[in-house]
């Protein structure tokens, strides 16, 4: 029986946060051929696996419970970590962007209201020398 995409991403992570496989013999072994793709199962499925026992057979960990950490999960963690950092660069260059459009706009509608102002001026001027000619045409 052929196993669904779920199951093949879910065995693939087992085998390499139990250190029975490093990144590169997953990749092999199920075909992958781009690395951001195992971390990006690791990174959906390894929450997944913490949170799927039952409740009944969960127990207080002790120290001699905790797994030790592999040469891939530090890589795995480091390819996220370095990931992470590429994304919040990214979102900070598009804000520091955005702020240098805000300023911008603010400029330009700040000239905006000076000429509205000097046109209001000018308007209101005119207003009044029409008033007077009509007064004196009275």
């Amino acid at each position: 029986m052929k196993k669904s995409k779920k199951e093949i991403q879910i065995e693939a992570v087992k085998a390499i946060t139990s250190g029975e496989l490093l990144l590169e013999e997953a990749m092999d072994r199920y075909n992958i051929k781009d690395k951001r793709t195992m971390l990006a199962w690791v990174k959906k499925i390894v929450p997944l696996l913490n949170t799927s026992k039952p409740m009944s057979s969960q127990r207080t960990k002790t120290l001699f419970d905790m797994p030790r950490e592999t040469p891939i999960l530090r890589e795995i963690k480091s390819d996220l970590h370095h990931q992470d950092l590429l994304e919040e660069n990214a979102l900070l260059k598009r804000l520091i962007s955005l702020q240098d459009k805000v300023r911008e706009l603010e400029e330009t509608n700040g000239q905006l209201i000076k000429h509205r102002n000097i046109l209001m001026e000018r308007v209101t001027t005119l207003e009044l020398k029409v008033g007077l000619k009509n007064k004196e045409i009275r």
